[in-house]
């Protein structure tokens, strides 16, 4: 083994040992600086799995120096932007990369700052999805599965039932005075605006919970994206959703989602078990996956809808095709009986 060998296996030993520790942390019953210590561990995992990612494709990962200069390795969004290129297909790069920016601010806030406490609504959201993508693509390019580094069997157990994000969101523009979160929310918001219009998959960027997007206010015609006022007095729904051209939108049609997926949990991902996952989980009733043109003669999915059936569990899978199964069964009966 050369040194090389054990340097690449160093840091994508201790990229999966930050990633662990994070996780670990924010599942403690008792802990102060929760969201803080999570968010600095997640992007110390994330720069060395990226760097780990340069050295298995034979790239430096130290920045160019002087002769009297010592080594120095490159920051996570240098070693992102020469990483990039390796990223699997099924992970996104923009989208990714700006879920960890959002994260970084975060990060560069606690360190020099403070961060408003009921912020970690939104950051529980952008930390699970960051989770996520790291592990698709450590699993994708080293092969190494985080879900079997762990026990998933945790006890859910709360004094207070979990706050809805949009709440919170909508609440802080209510505020008689600009909240601290103002900026970080505005940013998380022009990202996810943006990514729509290109028709990226936002789940890279943000998961967890579903915006339900209303406005009391009149704010033109309304379909998909995150909108922030900076009008602290101002009544209504901070998240407001605009309309969009479904061909920039949802671009998918079946035959692309199959083609895209291939295998899922290591079986054919075939036209029916997708059929079952649509209708197992209602997805055509979600204009954030689906768009359905009026006579129903044509059905189109968004990117997000690849990310949304990759993060089912196998169980999950199972019970859709099985509960489906049953389901085209019973109407067949119904169908017979009336005859």
């Amino acid at each position: 083994m050369t040194d090389q060998d054990d340097l690449l296996e160093n840091l994508i030993g201790n990229s999966k040992a930050a990633m662990m520790a994070a996780i670990e942390i924010y599942n403690k019953p008792m802990f102060q600086y929760r969201d803080e210590c999570t968010v600095i561990l997640l992007l110390n995992a994330w720069e060395l799995l990226l760097k780990s990612i340069l050295l298995k494709h034979g790239e430096s990962i130290f920045y160019a120096k002087n002769t009297d200069q010592t080594d120095k390795t490159l920051s996570w969004t240098d070693a992102f932007e020469k990483a990039k290129k390796y990223f699997p297909s099924t992970v996104q790069v923009d989208p990714t990369r700006r879920n960890l920016d959002m994260l970084s601010s975060y990060r560069n806030n606690a360190i020099h700052l403070y961060n408003e406490e009921n912020l970690s609504v939104v950051v529980y959201s952008l930390t699970q999805t960051s989770v996520i993508n790291f592990k698709d693509i450590l699993l994708e390019l080293f092969q190494i599965d985080l879900a079997d580094q762990m026990n998933w069997r945790l006890l859910p157990i709360g004094t207070h039932p979990p706050i809805d994000a949009v709440s919170y969101i909508q609440a802080s523009t209510r505020a008689a005075k600009p909240s601290g979160a103002d900026k970080f929310l505005a940013e998380l918001a022009q990202s996810v605006e943006q990514l729509v219009s290109a028709g990226e998959d936002t789940g890279r960027l943000l998961t967890v919970f579903s915006i339900k997007l209303e406005s009391i206010k009149k704010i033109g015609e309304a379909d998909a994206v995150v909108g922030v006022t900076s009008e602290p007095t101002q009544d209504g729904a901070l998240a407001v959703i605009r309309r969009q051209d479904p061909n920039q939108s949802h671009p998918l049609r079946q035959t692309e989602i199959l083609d895209q997926i291939k295998k899922l949990h290591g079986e054919r991902f075939t036209q029916y078990t997708f059929q079952a996952i649509i209708w197992k989980h209602g997805i055509k009733g979600q204009p954030q996956y689906c768009w359905e043109a009026k006579g129903g003669n044509l059905t189109v999915y968004s990117n997000d809808v690849i990310t949304f059936i990759k993060r089912l569990a196998k169980a999950e899978v199972e019970e859709s095709v099985n509960d489906y199964r049953e389901y085209l069964k019973s109407r067949s009966n119904s169908k017979a009986n009336k005859l």
